[in-house]
């Protein structure tokens, strides 16, 4: 009989215990190193790989040079004629700001 109370016991304290790890366990914050790292002050809300496929879909082919500049993106780059193409995005949001092409020198054709 007095394994049956010890059981009895044990099986009521384990009842007792689950309410409270349940608690826990729902309550528990995620450790530090997997909480989302804060935007740093000042960083773009584009990103360069952003500003890059902005680009890409509004005809640069080759980026020939990408910065940061108060606060917008300025792109440079050839389309696929080759002509220059000059793209300047809000970092903010992405914005185009301008868009500016050159027209390519066309083979054959005597520059003024």
């Amino acid at each position: 009989m007095t394994s049956r109370k010890t059981a009895s016991a044990l099986a009521l304290a384990a009842l007792l215990a689950l309410p409270a790890t349940i608690a826990a366990a729902q309550t528990s914050v995620p450790p530090p190193a997997q909480s989302p790292a804060p935007a740093q002050p000042g960083a773009p809300a584009i990103s360069m790989e952003h500003a890059r496929r902005i680009a890409s879909e509004n005809g640069v082919v080759r980026i020939e040079e990408i910065k940061l500049d108060d606060g917008k993106w300025e792109i440079e780059g050839r389309d696929s004629a080759g002509a220059q193409i000059e793209i300047n995005l809000r970092a903010s949001d992405g914005v185009i700001i301008k868009i500016e092409r050159d027209r390519p020198v066309s083979a054959g054709v005597a520059r003024p």
